[in-house]
């Protein structure tokens, strides 16, 4: 079941991101850190979609080929955009852009 196989790649990406997080010779491991926990959370939060809103709800309408972001996830999965958690990740998003596309 993808639901399934989501959520695995959920944990080790998790897993990842702590191991990173926590080798203070690694001197990119911030940077490192948020690619691997947004990865995490996109994969455990499309997971969750699944379960709720079934298969499709991980698409994008018009185009069945690609599957939504991890901002669209967090829209659709955290509606009060005020939440704590959501603003959180989205801060860790932010830092993961700026290491992609700015580094």
């Amino acid at each position: 079941m993808i639901k399934d196989k989501l959520i695995e790649k959920s944990k080790e990406a998790f897993v990842m991101a702590i191991e990173i997080y926590n080798k203070p010779t690694i001197k990119y491991r911030v940077e490192g850190f948020s690619f691997f926990i947004c990865n995490a959370w996109e994969l455990m939060l499309k997971a969750h979609i699944i379960n709720k809103f079934g298969n499709n709800g991980i698409y994008y309408k018009d185009n069945k080929d690609r599957t939504i972001s991890l901002e669209n996830c967090l829209q659709k999965v955290f509606t009060n955009e005020k939440s704590p958690l959501r603003r959180n990740i989205e801060k860790i998003v932010e830092l993961r852009n700026t290491s992609t596309h700015f580094v």
